[in-house]
């Protein structure tokens, strides 16, 4: 069954053929139906899906199934057709072992002008953060030991009504602030959404807890140790469950050699062009693109960790762009005051040397012998 929106007119559609009835919102889909069966049973809720939802309830008066959900929910495919986008899924219900389901399409066309139309008049603000292991608060320290997760949270807020799903495009790690002026950089997702980090290094994106909040983290690696680091990214907003080759968030498993699509896996064919040249968007609606830069934060080795960090958030001081060694001097290399300590030792020593001779020779030239000459030493014990 197919179901055709205009800008602003919503329609219902009664098959009797299909015994199915369809509305589509602008965020939601209603459906109630009612299989078609060669013998008389009644309807079971658990039998039946659309897409990956469960039926909401079990209309007894017209013995029909209804399905009360979100566009973005339960599978939805969106295809572009010229000037219509159309959002797809499939009913099924089962019969039992052996027996082939009963299956029916849903479909919602909208025009495409005015999507477009209603994401481009939103005030969008995108926004990034550094946050703790749990993605439960923001991040304690800017300084992350090699092999320490760096956890990023990114968000857009969309002023007004209709959800909307946000993508990372393209970011890097860059030691400035002004990508033009870094003396490195390195890639963490390019080709508008792969993260090229996951494959080539320890990187992940989590499981999304709305559609427009993402979530990812990299291992801290070794890359421009000790110096402030900006994670510069081009971030994306569009309407829910719109997944193509420019417009999707791809992560690289591992265990199964391949790219995973990180909001619907069925659809990870999208992803196919992570390992060559996917194309890219040439422009996007005003309002849908931002460039953000996050931090400064570093990656030190683990030794320099604490000293590092001490100093940072301890003592209030700013992070320089260099790394600067905070270790405590070695107490077998110091005295008091930061003075050697063979210095110590061996300056007082040679003052006592030189006061026990200068005392012997005084003794010697002016007490014994002196200016009166030699006197025999009974004469000393008996002068006086």
């Amino acid at each position: 069954m197919v179901l055709k929106q205009g800008p602003l007119v919503l329609l219902a559609v009664v098959s009797s053929l299909a015994q199915q009835v369809l509305e589509c919102g602008d965020d939601t889909v209603m459906v109630k139906w009612r299989p078609r069966f060669n013998w008389p049973q009644n309807l079971e809720l658990w039998k039946a899906h659309l897409g990956s939802c469960s039926p909401s309830s079990l209309l007894a008066d017209e013995n029909m199934l209804l399905f009360s959900v979100w566009l973005h929910n339960c599978n939805f495919r969106r295809q572009v057709r010229g000037d219509e986008v159309a959002y797809t899924n499939i009913l099924t219900y089962e019969l039992g072992p052996g027996l082939p389901p009963v299956v029916e399409s849903v479909e919602c066309l909208y025009n495409l002008s005015r999507e477009r139309t209603a994401l481009t008049s939103k005030d969008f603000v995108f926004s990034m953060e550094l946050m703790n292991n749990d993605f439960s608060g923001p991040a304690p320290s800017s300084v992350f030991p090699l092999g320490s997760r760096v956890p990023i949270r990114a968000e857009v807020e969309q002023q007004g009504p209709g959800p909307l799903q946000i993508y990372l495009q393209h970011c890097v790690l860059a030691t400035s602030p002004d990508l033009s002026q870094a003396s490195q950089w390195h890639t963490i997702i390019s080709d508008a959404g792969c993260l090229t980090e996951s494959k080539k290094g320890n990187s992940t994106f989590l499981l999304r807890q709305k559609p427009s909040e993402i979530r990812l983290y990299f291992q801290a690696f070794k890359f421009a140790l000790g110096e402030n680091i900006f994670f510069h990214c081009d971030m994306a907003a569009w309407a829910l469950e719109t997944f193509s080759t420019d417009m999707k968030a791809c992560l690289y498993l591992k265990e199964k050699n391949g790219w995973e699509l990180l909001d619907d896996p069925s659809q990870s064919y999208i992803c196919r062009c992570c390992d060559a040249t996917c194309p890219q968007r040439t422009s996007f609606e005003s309002g849908t693109l931002a460039q953000k830069v996050l931090g400064p934060f570093v990656m030190v080795e683990d030794s320099q960790h604490k000293a590092l960090e001490t100093h940072t958030f301890g003592t209030g001081e700013g992070m320089s762009g260099k790394s600067t060694d905070y270790l405590e001097p070695s107490s077998r290399s110091a005295g008091l005051g930061g003075v050697p300590l063979w210095v110590v030792v061996t300056v007082p020593l040679v003052l006592l040397i030189l006061s026990g001779a200068f005392a012997t020779g005084y003794y010697l030239c002016f007490w014994r012998g002196g200016r009166l000459g030699y006197r025999p030493s009974r004469d000393l014990l008996t002068k006086y």
